[in-house]
């Protein structure tokens, strides 16, 4: 699972760095409009095809059509599953 670390800045000037190994909700709308695939934290490969949040609670489901051995299948995982955009297929 790959790492992202950004930099923000405390109120006493300091730059602190945040850790950040999943996609957030904005990414993935970007990722589905794109039709990108995205890499699961198990190691899937897949395109998003729905998102689902609910109100109050501000759970987000994500819908994704994977390509396994046996077939595509739909897979529905929680937002911190997705890792964020998948490495380009070789050929």
């Amino acid at each position: 699972m790959q790492k992202y670390s950004s930099a923000k800045t405390s109120w006493f000037g300091k730059a602190t760095y945040i850790e950040e190994s999943m996609a957030d909700l904005r990414h993935i709308h970007q990722y589905m409009t794109d039709r990108r695939r995205v890499l699961l934290d198990d190691g899937r490969v897949g395109k998003i095809v729905r998102v689902d949040t609910t109100y109050p609670s501000g759970g987000t489901l994500v819908s994704i059509w994977t390509e396994e051995d046996k077939g595509p299948t739909v897979a529905k995982v929680e937002l911190a599953r997705v890792v964020g955009p998948a490495p380009a297929k070789s050929a």
